[in-house]
């Protein structure tokens, strides 16, 4: 095949006149060679530069073969277009200059590509992110496939930056403002069937041959793409919708009621702790940015000189860079198999079986289901049954209602679970999650009756938040099939499994349970099989820590404002109400049991326990909730069922208080990592951050301690120590990692 251009990233050839009816269409294709994925990296960049530089040349020649009418860019990556820029180089920027010129040289390069005078169509079967979306924008149409792999967005703010190669300033003229803020300031991705009606792309062809239907797509609008007509949809701007008469986003006044909306819901969920959404909006707001014709000229190069300013900006904070590790962090989970340098066959798994039904084992099951497996729910009688189904249907309907599935879909997948009071077919299963009551002797019984129903082959887990997986495995004849699939609650929401291996649960059992947990969407890590395993473990502290400041006159509604303040999805007595009084009770005494006195559960929570008051789950617990379960308010009679009164003199103290909950979990995190609980200070970030909402811009619970630096944080714990008592005693490694003047991530790499 003769090529036009051929370099190692870029390819460019015609495609035979005989299937563009006689029509002269380049088709560019993008394929970093030894990547899975495309990404806009330094050399990328350099050889599109070359042919742009060659290309332009080609085109004010008059040699026939240089008379391009049309070019269609595509991948040679199947189910990715452009993932995005290759994010090491933003991690390498050291300062607000730096990312400042990385942005404009992006930009430089996509305003040539903009700037070419013939239609450019950009054939998306894949994913389109970041700097993939923003290729697309400065290209004349954007057509994706309806594949499931088929996604395009921004989702810069998920690394704390903002779109940096022109994103900010063509995606409002595009969809307009309200759109573009949806998708800019959240980061969400759309399919190609979503982005067609919001008009960012022109349309969504089926994924069969769809290289094909492109190129038949651009010849029949060649007309209309060379005079520049628009062919996305017209989208519904802010105001009476439609092109005509979008006052909101047309008239100063309009404008700035949509900021000042955006900015407040902004303020809401990120508490001011994340800068790249805040940064976004004076990016948009200050650049101009409306619905219309795409800029050019000066207008366009101080729109975009004030993104590159935004984007070197967000690029030079902590925020950004624990942002980016955090990534990295959930890469490496999937390039991993959860045992190093695995080197046995994995275990195919198709269908899943689920012992025990109600809200957990309904949850699991939607969640197999979600992911197309084959799924038997079993319980003991047909209420529970009912509930599991209930519990699946309703997270199901949920994705109906925000239009994430058709109500066909919805049928689909709620019709792959099958309940049942018997064991009938669970010997055609490759996988069981055992969700039944949380008690030792119970689990046991049922284990050893479930092993005699399915095969030698199946794999069997336990979905325990706190009990002995090794002791469970005394209860098999075959232990090493045997490993704890540790799913938190709701089921459909928390993003962690914790894989436990029990004493004589096999590499093969850990690698399944590991896949598994990853097709299932979730982000998995092996732990050791100890009292609360990881997260358990390091909540308990933080949980009970809250409770002795009640004790001690802390007012309750204050101490879990201190803890919001910090950056912690609920303070410790709302979350004490969430997963129930009995529950965390019960885990408190487990974790004292397991390990000693700096466990001792706070004597408040048996109070509660004997006036009924659970949670939310009861209505009341710490605080009362709303019968349809979306509000709370505080009862200040709660003191007197605690029976303690909160102390003024003790309100201002909150700085303190953060530290007593939150170095007490860093204190026991050096213990599990020098027990080798988990192996690594990564792990443990990655398990606080996925399985209890640690705030991921501080990086994760042992980030936020290398950034205190552990030196201060023995300091500290030393000084509580003498206060409170000798649950604050600096665990020996703690102590040892800061006299030698180390952190957490040197020390446990």
């Amino acid at each position: 095949m003769s090529f036009l251009f051929d370099g190692s990233v870029f390819k460019l050839n015609s495609y035979p006149q005989s299937e563009t009816g006689g029509h002269k269409i380049g088709r560019l294709v993008f394929d970093l060679p030894g990547e899975k994925v495309n990404k806009l990296g330094k050399d990328v960049l350099i050889e599109f530069t070359r042919f742009l530089d060659l290309f332009e040349a080609s085109l004010r020649s008059s040699r026939p073969e240089s008379k391009y009418e049309a070019l269609v860019l595509v991948s040679g990556k199947e189910g990715n277009f452009i993932a995005g820029a290759d994010i090491e180089l933003i991690l390498a920027a050291k300062n607000e200059q730096d990312a400042f010129e990385l942005s404009r040289s992006g930009q430089k390069l996509l305003d040539r590509w903009e700037d070419l005078p013939l239609p450019k169509v950009c054939a998306v079967n894949g994913a389109a992110l970041g700097g993939g979306c923003e290729f697309s924008l400065a290209s004349s149409a954007i057509v994706m496939s309806n594949s499931s792999t088929a996604k395009i967005g921004v989702p810069e703010v998920m690394l704390g930056v903002i779109p940096g190669m022109g994103g900010c300033v063509r995606m409002p003229r595009k969809i307009g403002l309200a759109s573009s803020l949806d998708l800019i300031l959240t980061g969400r991705t759309l399919n190609g069937e979503r982005a067609v009606k919001m008009g960012l792309v022109e349309a969504c062809l089926p994924k069969e041959n769809f290289e094909a239907h492109v190129v038949q797509w651009t010849v029949r609008n060649l007309e209309k793409l060379k005079k520049g007509d628009r062919l996305a949809k017209e989208p519904k701007l802010a105001g009476m919708g439609g092109p005509v008469g979008a006052l909101m986003e047309k008239t100063p006044v309009g404008r700035m009621v949509v900021f000042k909306k955006a900015r407040e819901g902004v303020m809401s969920k990120s508490k001011g702790h994340y800068p790249a959404p805040l940064e976004a909006l004076d990016v948009l707001q200050e650049s101009g940015a409306s619905y219309g014709p795409k800029l050019s000229g000066t207008d366009r190069t101080h729109a975009l000189e004030r993104e590159a300013k935004g984007f070197g900006k967000c690029a030079s904070t902590q925020v950004s860079k624990n942002l980016i590790k955090l990534f990295f962090l959930t890469e490496a989970v999937k390039k991993s198999k959860g045992v190093p340098e695995y080197k046995g066959v994995e275990k195919k798994i198709d269908s899943i079986g689920v012992l025990g039904a109600g809200v957990m084992g309904g949850g699991i099951a939607q969640l197999g289901a979600d992911k197309a497996f084959r799924v038997r729910m079993k319980d003991l009688n047909l209420q529970s049954l009912t509930l599991g189904m209930q519990a699946a249907s309703k997270i199901f309907s949920k994705q109906v209602r925000s239009k994430r599935i058709s109500k066909r879909e919805y049928l689909q997948k709620l019709n792959l679970i099958s309940p049942t009071l018997e064991y009938e077919g669970f010997r055609g299963v490759d996988f069981v999650v055992e969700a039944i009551v949380e008690n030792m002797d119970i689990k046991k019984k049922a284990l050893q009756e479930l092993e005699t129903k399915v095969t030698d082959s199946c794999v069997i887990a336990s979905n325990t938040s706190s009990l002995s997986i090794s002791e469970m495995q005394k209860a098999l004849t075959k232990p090493d099939r045997f490993g704890g699939m540790h799913f938190f609650n709701p089921v459909a929401k928390m993003p962690l499994i914790e894989v436990i291996r029990g004493e004589k649960t096999s590499d093969e059992t850990v690698v399944a349970i590991y896949q598994l947990a990853k097709k299932m969407g979730k982000t998995p890590i092996v732990v050791k099989d100890a009292p609360g395993f990881l997260v358990n473990r390091l909540l308990g502290p933080y949980l009970n820590e809250g409770v002795w400041m009640v004790s001690e006159g802390v007012s309750i509604e204050k101490l879990d404002a201190a803890l919001l303040n910090f950056g912690m999805p609920m303070g410790p007595m709302e979350l004490i109400d969430e997963v129930g009084v009995d529950v965390a009770e019960k885990v408190a005494h487990i974790l004292h049991e397991g390990l000693g006195d700096r466990m001792k559960p706070a004597p408040l929570n048996a109070a509660l326990l004997k006036e009924g008051k659970l949670g939310k789950k009861s209505g009341a617990g710490l605080y009362v909730y709303e019968a349809d379960g979306k509000g709370k308010r505080f009862d200040e009679s709660v003191y007197d069922v605690l029976g303690v009164k909160p102390d003024k003199s003790k309100h201002d103290a909150q700085a303190e208080w953060v530290d007593r909950c939150i170095l007490t979990m860093v204190n026991e995190a050096s213990r599990c990592l020098e027990e080798k609980i988990v192996d690594s200070a990564q792990e443990v970030d990655l398990g606080m951050i996925m399985g209890t909402g640690f705030p991921p811009f501080r990086g994760g619970l042992l980030r936020h301690a290398d950034t205190i630096g552990l030196k201060e944080v023995v300091v500290r714990l030393k000084k509580f120590e003498v206060q409170f008592g000798k649950r604050f005693e600096p665990a020996a490694i703690l102590v040892k990692l800061a006299e030698e003047g180390k952190t957490f991530y040197e020390a446990f790499a």
